[in-house]
This record gives structure tokens, sequence and C-alpha cells, in this order.
């Protein structure tokens, strides 16, 4: 099946050793931080594991572990947290097999020994799976893959930004049938009300594509690809990091 990337138990394997090869060749106190899978769910998961590691939330989801990626400044460390997903498949004979379903990389910051670390933007690759249990396709429909992701401003909000900025917003609507039509004047709504409004705007939720050559014709600009081999995911994986690792070296100071 077009863009199915099916592998077997012991190739599975050997990648994830490369993987880990990849992954600690960038952390800190890599020794102490391992990849391990969980070969008896169904899907396979695939995430970090170690006393280098630390527990930390995401947004959504169960409780993960992270390793250190880099130092910024004053302390704050950027933490990075790994997570693959692969299918159990029909065996070939005696042969366990596995198709892939997704990677991804998930960037957090957060201060050593302190369990808050507040997620701040992810690196995904969703591959051609069964998303629905039955049909082959992508994830999230017409969405690009691979992509980024933006969880700062979810992360970041306070516990009753929602409920403050959707009473702000009532009363607009209320005042605004009281009042006639005319120009908006960004000087007549406070900073603190702009920031109540954005701050609840979910772009977590949206996909910005970061394989997409848009200026291309069809179908050589599409946005959506699924890795073919083990080899496409491992390059996938060295590059976004190396990429993540030299841009958060911005935030360090100079």
């Amino acid at each position: 099946m077009s863009g199915l990337l099916i592998v077997s138990e012991r190739l599975l394997s050997a990648h994830l050793g490369n993987l880990e090869a990849i992954l600690t060749s960038d952390i800190e106190m890599s020794p102490r931080a391992k990849l391990a899978a969980d070969w008896s769910v169904v899907p396979l998961v695939v995430g970090f594991v170690g006393e280098g590691c630390e527990v930390t939330s995401r947004n959504r989801g169960p409780d993960v572990p992270v390793a250190p990626l880099l130092l910024l400044e004053n302390g704050l460390w950027a933490w990075l947290g790994y997570r693959e997903e692969w299918e159990g498949e029909k065996p070939a004979g005696l042969v366990r097999r596995y198709s892939f379903r997704s990677a991804g990389l998930t960037v957090h910051f957060g201060y050593r020994y302190n369990r808050h670390k507040p997620q701040m933007f992810r690196a995904e690759w969703a591959g051609w799976a069964r998303w629905n249990g039955s049909d082959y396709g992508y994830q999230a429909g017409n969405a690009a893959h691979p992509h980024w992701q933006f969880d700062a401003l979810e992360s970041l909000k306070r516990d009753d930004a929602d409920d403050q900025a959707m009473t702000f917003l009532s009363v607009l609507k209320s005042e605004a049938k009281n009042i006639e039509p005319r120009e908006f004047s960004p000087q007549s709504m406070g900073h603190d009300e702009i920031g109540k409004l954005v701050g609840v705007q979910e772009l977590s939720r949206i996909h910005f594509a970061s394989a997409a050559a848009w200026w291309k014709t069809v179908p050589d600009d599409a946005h959506a690809h699924a890795p073919t081999s083990l080899a496409d995911i491992e390059a996938w994986v060295q590059k976004t990091v190396k990429y993540t690792v030299s841009e958060l070296s911005r935030l360090q100071r100079a």
C-alpha cells in the first residue's frame, strides 16, 4: 500500500538502537538517558527512560520523561521529550511486523529537579496509518506531515484565563448590540484584554508545515509526506534535533 511503512521486529529493534544514539548525542547526561519500547502494548510506544531524565506533564496525555537538552540562562533548561508509535501488523510466518504511526519531539522549558516544565513546541511526523481503526490515511485530514505545533500560549496561560476571556468576550458582544457600527480603534481595548483573548486561542491545534514545497507544481507541491524507510525517520529526527538545538542557542546569554 502506498505510503505504508512495515518492518520486522528485528529491523525495528535496530532502528531504536540507532535512534538512541542519535538522540543522546545531543542531550546532557546522555549516559543516563535511554530509549525504551513497550513491546507488550499496541500500538508499540517508544520514549525516554533513565536516571538522566525527569518526569513532567504534557498539555494532553500522560506524564512523560524528558531529557535535558540545552542550558539557556539563569539555570533554565530546554528539555526534550520523544515518542514514537508503531502499529502491530499481521505476522509474516513467525516474524512479528509493525507499521509506522508517528514520531514526535517535544521541547519543554524548566529547571532541574522541578516537575513544572511548560510544553513550548513540538515537531511531529504522523505517517500513513489506520487512524480511525480501519481505513488508512493521514492524521488530522489535510494537515501537513511532518509539521510543527506551538504550545506555549496554552502552557503558560493562567488557570482562570479561559473563563476571564470568555466573560470579556460576552461583555463585548452584549455591548455591541447597543451601539452603532464604527471603525475599530486598537486604543479602545487595553493590553490586558487583548492578551486575554489572544491567550485562549488554541494555536497548538494548528499544524505548521515543515516539508511543503508550495512554490512547485502538482504533485511536487504536496505538504503531506510519509516516511518510506527507517532511514527517513532517523534522518528526520537527527536533523530536527540539530536544528532545534541551533535555534534554541539563540536564547542563551551572549
